[in-house]
């Protein structure tokens, strides 16, 4: 025999295929991968068509070399058959990987599973059935082999393999990323155009080619997990974090997201510097990616790991939690030192509890101040649940404008008469009715509803002053409007505001922005230069919640501030009465030499107004002066010049009509 050119060309197209599935499998190997099942059921693709590549070429090596006719049958005819057994099975192979990628394994039973491989295993039946049946394919020459009726029944099952893969690949199409759509779409293209091919032309052998570069593609597009991985730990990061995530809600597929937040790690960050701490959570990773393959870890934050255990695990997530939480009651080796790490994990059902990837984010960054526990789960976590719904009563508030502007009377402290008003928000919610300001301002800083619900509140403000002080004789002073968070003070604070009273024509002397004391720790930079950009405006700066703990008492000097609201009620709820009465006479004394004026509020029982009495005081406010009120109640008491006379019983509002 004689080699001719058709079996040069074939062979070139099996060598061609080999050389792509063993790189492939050597960068598979060389590759960071975590999903394990998908790997395998790759790795298999890459071996399977590996193995079919080899067969033709070694067939040939036996058949045109010096060896006896019957060991040539026999090596050809094994060659034969080893190509259709592992060539039946790329096609289910991919099937599976498909499930696998699209992440609806859990959709499939064992028994549903057997189904799908149902089929293959009747043609690796008929297969191992060919030498009596020839049912697969037959001998039509001397070392020659043809196609049979069973190889169009393969053929006709492979489509229909090709066709369920298709289905569910376009079902969950929105539950897999763009790059793994196009991956797919290409190797199943190139795999379809070459098994076509060579059907309809036996002797164009470019089925495998096709394949081997389908499969190169994928391994570049879908295995490759480098994006995925974080380098410092070998956990997957973040972005692997959003993806998994969102890919598990967009299926309904139940999950538990475990959170290990690591409360002291930054202070140990900054006592032994960030290398001896990226070994401090490489250990850690370590020992969470012990709690089985099935467990993805996360390493979101410098502080912070996740868990997303699926139902294939849900039977042990008690003993892995509390397994977790009991090692960090232990010390952790930092070379020379043991480090004892203050660790709180929380644990949430999804989407029971937890419904959204923001939802699942506010297990890191919600605070836990006054909690004891450790390990938080089911109900322990009702304050998350109940700030998910605030959050979302924010929106709704926001949507439907049902903020309602409110606010406290504040009274002139030598004959309490109305002079001031301090804004204050009510949010009345359809869902959850009426929500303390403190509980949604606070969870409207972190949600990022903050820097709207300031220039909305300013706007209103303005909106008041411009149709109910500029154009009446209500005879206000001015209007203490409270900054809500430290995140706005930024450059372009300034500008927004004056944008907004320029639009509504107020006089910026009847707006005076309050301000807390701890504002300065966050935005000391650019503090001083807003402070003067609002005064030069025309605009009055208060400060309050003031401890002489962020700005001294030179700052406060220096600054121009016009005054101080001094927060009574927590002053004598954090010390016994004789101390509080002595710090409470020495700030105001305080403040009242450096010239600035001093408003105290909080005095919501008789108590308290009898320990203001002993003080010197411009301004005050609280409950039992007056409660928050709307902004026609306001007017009525500007209009009617309400004072108060305090008696025995109580409190008495006088009413005199300056108008008259």
């Amino acid at each position: 025999m004689t080699f001719d050119l058709a079996l040069i060309d074939r062979t070139t197209y099996r060598i061609a295929a080999a050389i792509i599935c063993i790189t492939c499998l050597f960068y598979s190997a060389m590759m960071r991968k975590r999903n394990a099942i998908r790997s395998r059921l790759f790795m298999m693709l890459l071996v399977f068509t590996l193995i079919d590549c080899f067969t033709e070429p070694i067939s040939y090596l036996f058949i045109y070399g010096p060896f006896t006719d019957t060991v040539k049958w026999i090596v050809s005819y094994i060659c034969q058959m080893v190509y259709y057994l592992t060539h039946f099975g790329i096609i289910p192979i991919y099937v599976f990987y498909i499930i696998v990628t699209c992440g609806i394994e859990f959709k499939f039973t064992a028994f549903k599973r057997n189904i799908i491989k149902f089929p293959f295993y009747i043609l690796e039946v008929m297969l191992l059935l060919n030498p009596f049946t020839e049912f697969v394919f037959k001998i039509i020459g001397k070392f020659q082999y043809g196609r049979s009726y069973g190889i169009y029944l393969a053929y006709t099952l492979a489509a229909a393999y090709f066709l369920f893969g298709v289905f569910l690949f376009i079902k969950n199409w929105y539950a897999i990323s763009k790059i793994k759509r196009v991956a797919m779409i290409y190797f199943m293209a190139l795999a379809f155009i070459g098994t076509a091919v060579q059907m309809l032309i036996p002797s164009v052998k470019c089925e495998l080619l096709c394949e081997a570069i389908g499969l190169s593609g994928i391994m570049i597009m879908i295995e490759k997990d480098d994006d995925k991985i974080d380098v410092s730990t070998g956990t997957y990061n973040r972005n692997a974090f959003v993806q998994d995530v969102t890919a598990y809600f967009k299926l309904k597929r139940e999950f538990r997201a475990i959170c290990i937040r690591i409360e002291n790690l930054g202070i140990y960050r900054k006592l032994y510097g960030y290398e001896s701490i990226g070994n401090l959570t490489r250990q850690i990773a370590t020992h969470l990616l012990e709690y089985g393959r099935e467990n993805n870890v996360y390493h979101t934050r410098n502080d912070v790991f996740y868990m997303l255990v699926t139902e294939a695990m849900a039977g042990e997530i008690a003993s892995v939690t509390e397994n977790i939480a009991k090692r960090f009651e232990q010390t952790w080796d930092n070379g020379s030192d043991s480090i004892k790490l203050d660790a709180i994990v929380l644990v949430a059902d999804c989407p029971q509890q937890l419904s959204n990837i923001n939802d699942i984010f506010l297990m890191d960054s919600t605070s836990l101040k006054g909690n004891e526990k450790k390990l938080l789960c089911g109900e322990d976590l009702n304050f998350l649940l109940r700030r998910i719904e605030v959050e979302k009563a924010i929106g709704r508030g926001i949507s439907e404008k049902t903020f309602k502007l409110m606010f406290y009377p504040v009274y002139r402290g030598r004959d309490w008469r109305i002079k001031l008003s301090h804004v204050t928000l009510n949010l009345n919610d359809s869902e959850l009715g009426e929500i303390p300001p403190s509980e949604f301002m606070e969870v409207a800083e972190g949600s990022g509803f903050i820097e709207e619900i300031q220039y909305r509140t300013l706007e209103s403000v303005c909106r008041f002053l411009s149709n109910g002080v500029d154009k009446s004789d209500m005879q206000m002073d001015f209007v203490l409007v409270p900054i809500m968070s430290a995140t706005i003070l930024r450059s372009e604070f300034v500008k927004k505001v004056k944008e907004i009273v320029d639009h509504f024509g107020v006089d910026p002397s009847l707006i005076a922005f309050v301000m807390k004391e701890s504002y300065a720790f966050y935005a000391k930079e650019t503090l001083l230069e807003l402070m003067n950009g609002l005064v030069e405006y025309g605009i009055r700066m208060y400060i309050s919640d003031y401890e002489a703990g962020f700005l001294g008492f030179n700052t406060i000097a220096s600054y121009d501030l016009e005054g101080v609201i001094v927060e009574i009620r927590s002053l004598f709820e954090a010390d016994n009465e004789e101390n509080a009465k002595i710090v409470f006479s020495n700030r105001i004394n305080m403040i009242k030499q450096l010239g600035k004026v001093c408003i105290i509020t909080g005095i919501d029982t008789r108590e308290y107004y009898d320990k203001i009495s002993e003080v010197p005081i411009d301004f005050a406010e609280g409950d039992y002066l007056s409660p928050a009120i709307t902004k026609n109640e306001l007017q009525n008491k500007f209009w009617h010049g309400e004072h108060l006379l305090f008696t025995k019983d109580g409190v008495e509002r006088l009413e005199e009509d300056e108008n008259i």
